[in-house]
């Protein structure tokens, strides 16, 4: 009797002490998970990048793509800064193309077209174009920048374009006031562009 009462007591001790250390474990195992929970890395935000370019009619206009090519007019000899900035929109995108003297790095034309509403509440494109060519359509029109093309690869500059009136359809305009844009402050950096003159001379 006495051997199987210390036999039972022996029993007793394991299963106690196995109890215990399971308790053991699993009070080791928790912090740690709640450790891992706390220090689980926040999902991080997608970086964005501003393109702002300028302002028209006082709002912001980004782009999304920007582009330059340096030409001579075969005919004239003058060679042209032309660099094209465009914003692509759910449905078509719009365009601000500059045309700078590749001599004097004078602003010397503006072509924009812009998406704005119609009395029908629809998106349609409107063309703003600003040269000698349209002077008299734009009498109070004022056209200023220039371009830096030291660097043979990137080309920076700043413009300023004033009362440029649409080109035609005005009439179909929700807001009168889009009918005549304003473009200030308008800085570039570093954009790319060729010089179809020196791509040229390579091939030869």
């Amino acid at each position: 009797m006495k051997n199987h009462l210390i036999l039972l007591a022996v029993i007793i001790s394991l299963v106690s002490c196995q109890n215990t250390n399971e308790e053991q474990v699993a009070t080791d195992k928790k912090p740690v998970q709640n450790q891992a929970a706390e220090t689980k890395p926040l999902p991080q935000k997608e970086a964005t990048s501003s393109n702002t370019l300028c302002q028209i009619n006082g709002k912001d206009w980004a782009y999304t793509k920007a582009s330059g090519i340096v030409s001579t007019h075969r005919k004239t000899g003058e060679r042209t800064a032309l660099l094209t900035f465009t914003k692509k929109l759910e449905k078509g995108s719009e365009t601000i193309q500059l045309y700078f003297d590749a001599d004097s790095y004078e602003l010397e034309a503006a072509a924009l077209q812009l998406k704005f509403k119609k009395k029908e509440d629809k998106l349609f494109t409107c063309y703003y174009t600003l040269n000698a060519g349209t002077r008299k359509r734009n009498p109070k029109s004022e056209m200023s920048g220039n371009i830096d093309l030291s660097n043979p690869t990137k080309a920076s500059g700043q413009a300023e374009v004033t009362n440029i009136n649409i080109n035609y359809e005005k009439e179909l305009l929700l807001d009168p006031k889009n009918a005549t844009i304003n473009v200030t402050g308008l800085k570039f950096k570093d954009i790319g562009y060729s010089d179809l003159d020196k791509v040229a001379k390579s091939f030869k």
